[in-house]
């Protein structure tokens, strides 16, 4: 062999292992933007290995929605302002200005109200329908909805913190998407598609988030300021059907886009570094976790998922507990993202977050398919990457079937576009 085809099979080989090994793509220089990017700086090659590509572009709209908000608009950054500037009492995060699931779903047979209006009905029956939008509220006018996980089309399992306290739920939903469903009516079960109907198609640039809160106690808080996103909240208790202003602390996020290359959206998952300890590692002496105890087996417990919480599973006082661990490791590629993107964040409480995966269609065409989602399936003895949040998914770990994508492909075969809460929510007309 001569020295050219020497290197030419030295070359093939590496090539080979970075394919395998899930960092065959160079990592794009991390980027600290109010903007949010609305396409994936990729072409659409089913061949290629792109998880840093696709994982740079879940960081940018972590970063984009979670810049400090301007005052008294939905949806807008303060360009003014730096990520992790909370300086203005009452300050949020632009998501967190967003219109929440419930805003599509009032009682008593009222119509949403605009996306840009604050006014409407939540469920905390002590606010007053004028202005209720600027104070959030963690609950549901579905009783014990915002308890539970998701559970592939229905109610799952809830989670509790290592602090005896339930992690809690919420949606929020972008213009587009907002108020594509309100000029629809798909509040409305009368006008979701019926079995062999027409199906909905949700425009491009329909942005969803769902994310998980754990309560912060009082004596928690010195700890947790600086290093948790933190709110204030009112939350809802089931029993007495009255809220409580509480500190909330974001523990979990789920970011899905649907943009116009990937029109079985992207998926991007996010938690807090202190939710649970990396397979295989072993913390630091003192370090505490919120949903899991170094010094217990390492093993989920309770084995199976708990029952949700219902009319007949009413919440508890306080719960026992749940041991949760994350059963598939976070892919080495992302890792790296991460690590560059929480030394640009550092000195904000962002550079305790960490991406989990991120799931994209890998055969986005013919768009009315499921799109092959990526990661998908495992050929080798290691996942190329995560496909679970642990604050979200704690049951759900062990298999790539039960993913981001799959999971809702099931509210695709039924009609709504990958969106499952329509399904819960709407009422009759």
């Amino acid at each position: 062999m001569n020295s050219r085809s020497w290197k030419l099979a030295v070359g093939l080989y590496l090539l080979s292992v970075l394919l395998v090994s899930g960092e065959e793509l160079p990592h794009p220089a991390p980027v600290i933007r109010s903007a949010m990017p609305y396409e994936v700086d990729a072409p659409v090659d089913p061949d290629a290995n792109q998880i840093a590509v696709f994982d740079d572009y879940s960081w940018r709209m972590f970063i984009a929605l979670n810049w400090p908000a301007k005052t008294g608009i939905r949806g807008a950054p303060d360009e003014l302002k730096k990520i992790g500037d909370f300086s203005d009492p009452g300050a949020k995060v632009v998501w967190g200005t967003w219109k929440a699931d419930y805003d599509l779903f009032p009682r008593d047979g009222l119509q949403p109200t605009e996306w840009a209006s604050f006014d409407g009905l939540t469920p905390s029956r002590a606010l007053p329908f004028e202005g209720s939008g600027r104070t959030m509220v963690l609950g549901s006018f579905l009783s014990f909805r915002d308890f539970n996980q998701a559970g592939n089309g229905r109610f799952g399992s809830p989670l509790v913190a290592q602090n005896h306290t339930y992690i809690r739920f919420e949606v929020r939903l972008n213009q587009v998407e907002f108020n594509f469903i309100r000029d629809q009516q798909l509040y409305f079960q009368s006008r979701l598609p019926v079995a062999g109907g027409a199906k909905v198609r949700f425009p491009n640039n329909c942005v969803a988030v769902k994310a998980a809160w754990k309560i912060i106690k009082e004596e928690e808080l010195p700890a947790a300021q600086g290093r948790y996103y933190i709110v204030d909240a009112m939350v809802l208790d089931p029993a007495t059907n009255k809220c409580k202003m509480q500190k909330m602390g974001l523990v979990g996020l789920h970011i899905v886009q649907k943009t116009r290359m990937r029109p079985q959206w992207v998926w991007s998952s996010f938690e807090h570094i202190d939710n649970v300890p990396e397979p295989g590692t072993r913390p630091a002496p003192g370090r505490r976790f919120s949903l899991n105890e170094p010094a217990r087996p390492q093993v989920l417990d309770p084995a199976t998922a708990p029952p949700p919480i219902s009319k007949t599973n009413l919440p508890l006082e306080n719960p026992r507990p749940m041991q949760v661990i994350r059963t598939k490791k976070i892919a080495d590629s992302t890792r790296k993202t991460n690590e560059d993107y929480q030394a640009l964040l550092r000195g904000t409480v962002w550079e305790n977050y960490q991406l989990v995966m991120t799931q994209w269609p890998k055969f986005p065409q013919p768009e009315e398919e499921n799109g092959a989602p990526f990661p998908g399936q495992f050929t080798g003895p290691d996942p190329m990457t995560n496909i679970a949040n642990t604050t979200m998914e704690t049951y759900f770990q062990k298999s790539a079937s039960s993913s981001c994508m799959s999971c809702h492909d099931a509210a695709r075969r039924k009609g709504t576009d990958f969106v499952w809460f329509l399904q819960f929510g709407a009422s009759g007309e």
